[in-house]
């Protein structure tokens, strides 16, 4: 339901104010445009100040959620109201909500950018981008039956365990470049669209379950067929970037959570009576990025060859070459949760399939 004082103020900025061309869909863009065209500025109304006060009185008691909610039903009223997305994003920043901070003064700055905190609010901003956890971009599909893609952004992140497995040593720094990844591992019904056949073993698990049964050369014809029928450059992601769109800005144990069960299909949870079967892709939680069935499913296919530690390893996250074996990531439904962690590792030759073999896609952006 509409609420009738946020609507009520809306049309009386919308006359106070004139309207001001812009060609955006950003509903926030045109707050911006009307409020600097605004000669005088528009005044709080005086229920929004009412909040305001309240606000103010709640951060002094020490009351920061309930100063959080007074602030944002200030703004519901006046969006236009500069200092309300100052004083919220310095709240959100002490709490560490470091991406909610920046989009908050982010605002700010664009309805004041000569304003008197201009300075302190874009270096704050500063302070804020070496902490935040990335955020995932925009999601695309290139076609219907192709795999629908998350852009992720460029950051670094160290890489493997400390307390892992010999090959998951030494911990260290890679810089990645933006890139895309499949928000799912490729489907049987995505990979009988493509190459007409489906060789996956689990075949009655249904159209929405991973393909398997495909071996790494697989994964490299049905990417071939793709990017011919698409005109794109489907690829299989590095290992680097494989483990960086799973941790996604974390250091959890799984790839989105610490706690297996939530998202993983594993040798625990995917069956019984020793009958174990993959399942449908994103029926578990998501990571931070919105990636399904990183830890568990299917195991999955990477472009590396396998080293037996990152001594030498690249450092820009390209894939690393050389090797005999080729790597796959994750665990699988048939495996038990510690083969799904985010620095596991396995290996096997590129010619070999089996029915917890899968992959997923990547695509490098412009």
């Amino acid at each position: 339901m509409v609420n009738i004082r946020t609507l009520l103020v809306a049309v009386l900025f919308s006359i106070c104010v004139p309207a001001f061309a812009d060609d955006t869909n950003d509903p926030f863009a045109d707050i911006v445009a009307k409020y600097r065209a605004a000669k005088p500025k528009p005044v709080l109304p005086e229920e929004a100040r009412k909040y305001k006060v309240q606000a103010e009185f709640m951060v002094q008691e020490k009351q920061i959620d309930k100063a959080i909610k007074l602030y944002g039903k200030a703004l519901d009223i006046a969006p236009w109201w500069p200092e309300g997305h100052y004083q919220l994003a310095l709240i959100l920043g002490d709490l560490k909500k470091y991406n909610d901070a920046m989009s908050e003064m982010k605002r700010y700055l664009l309805l004041a950018p000569d304003g008197p905190d201009a300075r302190a609010a874009q270096d704050k901003i500063y302070q804020w981008e070496v902490v935040a956890e990335p955020v995932a971009g925009k999601m695309f599909r290139d076609c219907p039956e192709c795999p629908e893609m998350v852009e992720l952004p460029a950051g670094s992140f160290g890489m493997g365990s400390a307390k892992g497995k010999p090959d998951e040593q030494p911990v260290h720094r890679v810089s990645i470049k933006s890139f895309a990844i499949a928000k799912t591992e490729v489907t049987q019904a995505q990979w009988q669209a493509v190459m007409g056949t489906n060789p996956s073993n689990f075949s009655t698990c249904g159209e929405t379950c991973p393909v398997e049964q495909v071996s790494w050369d697989d994964a490299q014809a049905y990417i071939k067929k793709l990017n011919a029928r698409t005109g794109k450059q489907y690829r299989l992601p590095t290992e680097a970037e494989w483990e960086y769109a799973c941790r996604a800005g974390t250091e959890l144990e799984y790839c989105g959570s610490d706690t297996v069960d939530s998202v993983s299909w594993n040798d625990i949870n995917s069956g019984s009576f020793f009958f174990n079967t993959p399942h449908p892709v994103a029926t578990k939680q998501a990571n931070a990025f919105g990636l399904y069935d990183m830890s568990g499913n299917v195991w999955e296919w990477v472009e590396d060859t396998y080293h037996d530690s990152y001594s030498g390893a690249p450092a820009d996250g390209s894939a690393w070459q050389g090797g005999s074996m080729r790597v796959l990531r994750g665990g699988a439904w048939g495996k038990a949760p510690k083969f799904g962690r985010a620095a596991g590792r396995f290996k096997f030759g590129a010619n070999y399939r089996d029915f917890s073999y899968g992959f997923r896609l990547a695509m490098t952006l412009p």
